[in-house]
């Protein structure tokens, strides 16, 4: 009798589980046509899937390209699109697969997508052959990627508070159902307070945090970010810092000095690996440098620029 009461127990526990697991999906929104319509912006067909994309600037300038974070979308580069179009560059920023307004592929999210899915953007696209390529964070360790496998199509890299080798993930986001689990109940939320913790002293916040929210709401984004966390995404990019090492190319490298997620073994392995790396290190500056002192990120990229107008054509 007792352990039919514990069957009974058991079972109304899962129940419970599970509808709490469906009660809590914030995902009640589907990224098709007439949402995009709705939405506005720009759209691509390419292999995996659609990606929302933004070409900002002189239709003739010098071709910057700007890959975003993990967890956000192509909005974080808002105050460089707006600096570096004001100075005569054509920029192209776009949401990753997973991120923004742009498709959450049932596919592995692995590093592998992510540089697929820009060479194709910037070829059906029309861009030149050769471009400037700037990245954040994850976005940086992506750049870093795509410059060792197509150094032919990178003319300069800036990596902004690059992911250099293997991110902390807590274990439990890594493992088959339970994962799912812990990321439709608490996931979602502990990105939000990082994101708070990120937008510390920003004046805009609370537009930043909209947009992020905003994003969580269509179907496919905990997969993407699951399958993420899951693969090589996160993992060790240290060969592909010495491939991009041995080329032949102007780099510089923005870090802030209280950055909590990149440390400093990782910022020195990254100079170690590409010798000739411009290093400038933002003092008190965190993880959100972008949005906390985006004065000085914006000097820092267009006067880095600037110095290699002379290799190369410089903006109309």
């Amino acid at each position: 009798m007792k352990a039919k009461w514990l069957a009974v127990l058991a079972a109304c526990a899962f129940a419970g589980l599970v509808g709490s697991y469906y009660a809590l999906d914030s995902e009640k929104n589907i990224l098709d046509q007439a949402e995009r319509m709705r939405l506005g912006g720009s759209y691509i067909e390419l292999t995996n899937g659609v990606t929302h994309y933004q070409l900002t600037g002189p239709v003739h300038g010098r071709v910057v390209v700007l890959i975003h974070g993990g967890t956000v979308a192509g909005w974080i580069w808002e105050k460089q699109v707006e600096a570096l179009a004001g100075a005569g560059y054509r920029v192209l920023q776009y949401d990753q697969f997973g991120r923004g307004f742009s498709d959450r592929p049932d596919v592995a999210y692995d590093r592998g997508l992510y540089v697929r899915q820009l060479i194709e953007l910037v070829d059906k696209t029309g861009l030149p052959e050769k471009f400037d390529l700037i990245g954040v964070s994850f976005g940086g360790a992506i750049a870093v990627s795509f410059a060792a496998t197509h150094a032919d199509r990178v003319r300069t890299l800036t990596l902004i508070s690059p992911l250099v080798s293997r991110f902390k993930v807590p274990t439990i986001f890594r493992m088959p159902i339970v994962g799912e689990f812990a990321a439709r109940i608490i996931g979602i939320d502990m990105l939000v307070e990082r994101l708070v913790a990120l937008l510390e002293g920003v004046p805009d916040s609370a537009h930043y945090e909209e947009r992020f929210v905003e994003q969580t709401t269509y179907a496919g984004f905990q997969r993407s970010l699951l399958s993420m966390v899951r693969s090589d995404a996160l993992g060790d990019y240290g060969s592909e810092y010495r491939a991009v090492g041995r080329q032949t190319r102007e780099a510089l490298l923005i870090w802030g000095t209280a950055d909590e997620e990149i440390s400093r073994s990782m910022i020195d392995q990254a100079r170690s690996s590409i010798p000739d790396l411009r290093f400038e290190p933002v003092e008190g500056a965190g993880h959100g440098i972008m949005l906390q002192r985006p004065e000085v990120v914006n000097d820092l990229v267009l006067g880095f620029l600037r110095d290699t107008n002379a290799h190369s054509t410089a903006p109309q």
